[in-house]
């Protein structure tokens, strides 16, 4: 469960589920508003239905852009410098993505050859910075789901949070998350032509630094 890796790796998590337009956009707009002054960075997680760009409450959808907006530097000042993580789990159309074969085998193994940047002598930020963008499909396409266990995202998230959440860069870990999304196929369904589909998870980052979720000393 998402919450409970979370809290493991010492988020400070708050729930809540089904709840209509204007409850969401209250709850998001109090979260926007308050003082992270102590905190290290700032995570946001739509599990839910979604299209291109907007996330489905129980009774409205949400434009993307307007949830992340309330969280730039120009208005969240307490988050300026601070990642600012966000996470959809929702459909984004209804293309299915086929399979195909690889014309070259790729390493199973990250092998990053970067320089470090020290980042501290910055004294000024767009409004934009900092933010990651987390999305369980590429856009226009449809996101699958299992009945018991989930959503195929979600799953593979969890567990490779568990795995390497305190130890890994979080686009490394996302890039992998990436990975074992992609080697799983639809094997059972009612829609006969949804077997054998695939799904790709992708992420957009705007971070000016790594992002570790290392536990404090």
């Amino acid at each position: 469960h998402l919450s409970f890796r979370l809290t493991d790796l010492k988020f400070e998590v708050r729930a809540y589920d089904d709840l209509g337009k204007k409850e969401v956009e209250d709850r998001i707009t109090e979260a926007a508003e308050a003082d992270h002054s102590d905190a290290d960075c700032f995570l946001l997680v739509f599990l839910s239905h979604g299209d291109d760009d907007h996330v489905f409450a129980k009774d409205g959808k949400i434009s993307i852009q307007d949830i992340t907006s309330l969280f730039k530097g120009d208005k969240c000042r307490s988050l300026v410098g601070k990642p600012k993580i966000f996470i959809f789990q929702a459909c984004r159309g209804d293309k299915h993505d086929d399979p195909v074969t690889a014309c070259d085998a790729v390493d199973s193994v990250l092998k990053t050859n970067e320089m470090v940047v020290n980042a501290s002598g910055v004294h000024t930020l767009p409004a934009g910075a900092d933010f990651i963008m987390c999305y369980s499909v590429a856009e226009g396409y449809y996101s699958h789901r299992e009945t018991i266990k989930g959503s195929w995202y979600i799953q593979d998230l969890c567990e490779l949070l568990q795995e390497y959440g305190n130890s890994l860069e979080f686009t490394e870990l996302l890039t992998l998350v990436n990975r074992k999304v992609s080697m799983r196929s639809v094997e059972k369904s009612r829609d006969r032509n949804a077997i054998g589909k695939k799904q790709v998870p992708c992420f957009a980052s705007m971070l000016t630094k790594k992002l570790y979720f290392r536990p404090k000393k």
